[in-house]
């Protein structure tokens, strides 16, 4: 069994949490009201951000959203994970039913603990979700990255996924960094936090 030990005061702080969103069957099941169009360049980068976290050590938190009706309903086979996203058993795993990834109380805990909270988001859907963290951490101080090729959003009345997702990284940016997976990668590469176990 791993230990993630995270940062104490005064230690290096500049390691993240890295945070996936809502990589369920719900949003790439063709047919499915939430379904996203498009598959890439997200899939790809999450997949690559993923591996290069399980490498490097870092602490990976997994959300995913359950409701109480025909979406994202527990009951149904689409509320379950993407499986190539599947979490493994060392990893935070965190459920919430509203846009918000702080409407979890042990995430809002956990990040409150830290000696400097600083997360990285990657995953569904930008214009929701991860929008709605990234306004929360703002507002708490926490430091957010969006890494917007591994992320995506859906389409909103006549704008493509694509138009919408380029809206939500420039309003990403207002409050937080927004960073590709490419930037990410070299950033941290061989930058281990400390672990035990």
């Amino acid at each position: 069994m791993s230990v993630i030990r995270f940062p104490r005061p005064g230690e290096d702080v500049d390691t993240p949490v890295v945070v996936f969103v809502d990589l369920q069957r719900e949003y790439v099941t063709d047919g499915r009201a939430h379904a996203l169009a498009r598959r890439e360049p997200w899939w790809t980068n999450c997949l690559r951000l993923l591996e290069f976290a399980r490498k490097e050590g870092l602490p990976v938190a997994h959300f995913r959203q359950l409701r109480r009706e025909p979406f994202f309903n527990r009951a149904t086979p689409f509320a379950d994970w993407i499986d190539e996203f599947r979490p493994s058993p060392h990893e935070m795993v965190f459920e919430r039913s509203q846009p918000s990834c702080y409407s979890n109380d042990s995430f809002s805990t956990l990040l409150d603990s830290l000696a400097s909270p600083h997360f990285l988001l990657a995953g569904l859907t930008g214009e929701s979700s991860c929008l709605a963290t990234i306004f929360d951490a703002h507002r708490r101080g926490h430091r957010t990255a969006l890494v917007a090729d591994a992320s995506d959003s859906r389409a909103m009345g006549d704008y493509a996924e694509t138009v919408v997702h380029g809206v939500v990284s420039e309003i990403a940016a207002l409050f937080g960094d927004v960073v590709s997976t490419s930037q990410i990668v070299t950033r941290l590469a061989g930058k281990k936090p400390s672990l035990a176990g």
